[in-house]
């Protein structure tokens, strides 16, 4: 009787310390990239408090609001006052909303962005767009794979940090970082009921429309420093974004300076927008092979 229960015990801890094990592989991890990108994300950003509280990581906000959209930006001028924001003309016209010679803070578009953050990471210059899609030797998942839409059981294969590259059907180019997933940052289904289906698509962090990016940004051009009040707003910044296969089924949707924000709401009231696949034409995955700068 002895040696049985001796036995069942061995099981059930044997059986904990299993799903203790399964628990903590799908928590998020610490992540050379991501403890620069989300520097850039506004202070108290949901996603950046789960990450310092499980990984000890403790990155900071640099600026109060993140880093706003600004068309063409790929240099590192939105730090040149920081923590203060630089006004800048925009020096090309964007096909909907920035204008040539118009005023905007300064921040980045989503390649800048990801180059960015790419030379913080690794000390060096990114490897051209042209270059990540012809390179299948670091490619985890491409259009010709066969393994399916970009967002399709990606995150079985993916790691934090790895890049994503979109062409679109209307010839646009975007660029994003593999994030994780909501369920590595400790959402569960109960606690973001609307999105218990979604606790294991992939999470992207990257530089694009948000409304709510372009409200916060309007209050401080009516409310802060004297030298924002002649900025006109951004339509965006650098946020976490979902990837969606089918934006109509997501419930928020604003339509904001000639462009539609789509988003979930997380409990604290940040919005999780979404990035839609469903007009996607060619995509990659890139795992970037350099060891990141030793700090």
């Amino acid at each position: 009787m002895m040696k049985k229960a001796l036995t069942v015990i061995l099981a059930l801890l044997l059986l904990f310390a299993g799903a203790a094990a399964e628990e903590k592989d799908a928590r998020i991890s610490a992540c050379p990239v991501l403890n620069h990108a989300f520097t850039v994300l506004e202070k108290g950003n949901p996603f950046t408090e789960r990450y310092n509280r499980i990984t000890g990581e403790n990155v900071q906000a640099r600026m109060e609001q993140g880093a706003p959209y600004f068309w063409g930006a790929q240099q590192g001028h939105l730090f040149a006052k920081e923590p203060e924001y630089v006004v800048l003309k925009a020096w090309q016209d964007s096909p909907a909303y920035y204008k040539a010679g118009v005023k905007y803070i300064y921040g980045f578009d989503c390649v800048g962005f990801v180059k960015w953050v790419w030379k913080e990471t690794y000390g060096g210059e990114m490897p051209s767009r042209a270059f990540m899609f012809g390179n299948t030797d670091h490619q985890i998942r491409n259009t010709a794979s066969g393994a399916g839409p970009l967002w399709d059981g990606a995150a079985e294969t993916l790691v934090p940090g790895d890049l994503l590259l979109i062409d679109h059907s209307d010839g646009g180019h975007h660029m994003a970082i593999y994030a994780g997933t909501l369920r590595m940052y400790g959402y569960t289904a109960e606690e973001v009921p609307e999105l218990a289906e979604e606790m294991d698509t992939p999470l992207v962090i990257h530089c694009t429309t948000n409304a709510q990016i372009s409200d916060r940004f309007a209050v401080l051009i009516k409310n802060g420093l004297p030298k924002y009040r002649c900025a006109t707003v951004t339509d965006g910044g650098v946020c976490v974004s979902l990837i969606v296969p089918d934006c109509e089924k997501v419930p928020g949707l604003v339509h904001q300076q000639n462009q539609d924000t789509r988003y979930y709401t997380l409990p604290d009231g940040t919005w999780l927008t979404v990035l839609s696949s469903d007009d996607v034409t060619e995509y990659c995955w890139y795992r970037p092979a350099p060891e990141p700068v030793q700090e």
